[in-house]
């Protein structure tokens, strides 16, 4: 197959899944999704795959005998994994047979048994391996948008690996073998009966060294063409949720460090005016005026810290709003026990990488108290991946509460 055409099938794809965009399962609308994507766990969207089909070997003899003597049995076996809804990673074995057509049934390299039928010529068969790996292209997501129930999904691909092959008899008292590097362009077609199970339609052209079948002629490479239909199994988890912008926080530390220098104001005048009650008290006493400070104090509210998505460090701006807080609420409630509270939102990550996340956010909240100074009553809690504070937005569990 040239490059030629290639780029013609993968245009002809295009408008394919464009043409199917608007497909859905039992009449229900589609949720389009568009980029960027959350990115999923290492055995989220994994699929496995069996196919059975035909293989059809290219020589530079074999268009002289029949279509259908050219035609061998082949099955193909894969695992694969989606790491976005239009870029795919699959690894799989593809084989069993080729047939072709040979002229000198006596050279000792070729893989021929003697055809009666033709004097002086000869049917190739031999065994068939190929080990490859392959990169692919869901075009249907990448140009119509990610949806989970679309019927029809296509997804060019281009893959590589090692194809060796054997005599099916012995020629010369032995075997004859040979193992070659191969390349590959194809088309793979999922249909989706439900949302584990798809019908498979893999269609490729492979190109291979000229020696592959022991004909070693002026060409220099020669192809080998194969369809299969088979089934393919998703694992769960198998959708893809769409990525959240990380929410600037700054905005809320602004009004919120705003609101506590009110309060602190509104403390100060209130001190002011209790010693300015006590010196009018003593005055009418007629003793030494004597200024006993009042028990006005910053009543802390919860104070929080968002993070973006996967971070644990801070921002000028937030380092700045927790030492005010340090300072006045803090400071003038040293008898106070103060809870730091870590977290990482459920929906995203494993288990373990959030338990690490929410404590390393804590972690750095709390240097910057300590780096504060001040002998201050602190217990801290790491919750992980959790949906305490927020079960519909992910990005409110990305946070550190003191409380």
């Amino acid at each position: 197959m040239t490059m030629k055409k290639i780029f013609l099938t993968v245009a002809i794809c295009a408008i394919a899944a464009a043409s199917v965009n608007a497909q859905v399962i039992k009449g229900a609308e589609a949720q389009t999704k568009r980029g960027p994507y959350e990115t999923n766990r290492l055995f989220d969207n994994v699929f496995i795959g069996a196919a059975g089909g035909v293989n059809m070997y290219q020589g530079e003899n074999d268009h002289e005998i029949d279509f259908t003597k050219r035609l061998a049995p082949a099955v193909q076996g894969y695992i694969g994994k989606w790491i976005t809804p239009s870029v795919g990673l699959r690894i799989g074995y593809y084989g069993i047979q080729a047939k072709g057509y040979f002229r000198n049934p006596g050279h000792q390299n070729s893989y021929v048994t003697p055809d009666p039928m033709h004097i002086g010529d000869g049917n190739q068969k031999m065994q068939q391996n190929y080990i490859r790996g392959d990169i692919m292209w869901n075009i249907s997501n990448a140009i119509g948008g990610y949806r989970s129930d679309r019927f029809w999904d296509i997804a060019p691909y281009l893959g590589a690996g090692v194809m060796w092959n054997k005599s099916t008899k012995k020629i010369a008292g032995k075997y004859h073998k040979d193992t070659e590097l191969a390349v590959t362009a194809g088309i793979y077609n999922m249909f989706r009966i439900s949302k584990a199970l798809d019908i498979t339609l893999d269609v490729n052209q492979s190109v291979v060294n000229q020696r592959y079948d022991g004909d070693v002629r002026a060409r220099r490479r020669e192809f080998i063409a194969s369809a299969a239909l088979g089934l393919a199994y998703q694992f769960k988890n198998r959708e893809f949720s769409r990525a959240h912008a990380p929410v600037d926080v700054t905005p809320y530390n602004n009004k919120i460090k705003d609101l506590n220098k009110l309060l602190a104001d509104a403390n100060a005048k209130a001190e002011q005016l209790q010693k300015d009650l006590d010196a009018e008290k003593a005055k009418k006493k007629g003793g030494e005026t004597v200024y006993v400070p009042g028990e006005t104090k910053v009543v802390p509210s919860p104070f929080a810290v968002y993070f973006p998505l996967g971070k644990s460090t801070l921002t000028d701006s937030q380092k700045s709003s927790i030492k005010y807080f340090v300072e006045n609420a803090m400071a003038s409630n040293k008898d106070r026990t103060f809870e730091i509270v870590g977290a990482a939102d459920s929906a995203t990550g494993s288990a373990k990488i959030n338990d690490k996340l929410g404590q390393a956010r804590l972690d750095a909240v709390l240097g910057i108290i300590k780096a504060c100074g001040g002998n201050y009553k602190i217990s801290e809690k790491n919750l992980g991946g959790t949906d305490e504070f927020s079960k519909t937005d992910n990005k409110l569990n990305r946070v550190v509460v003191i409380k």
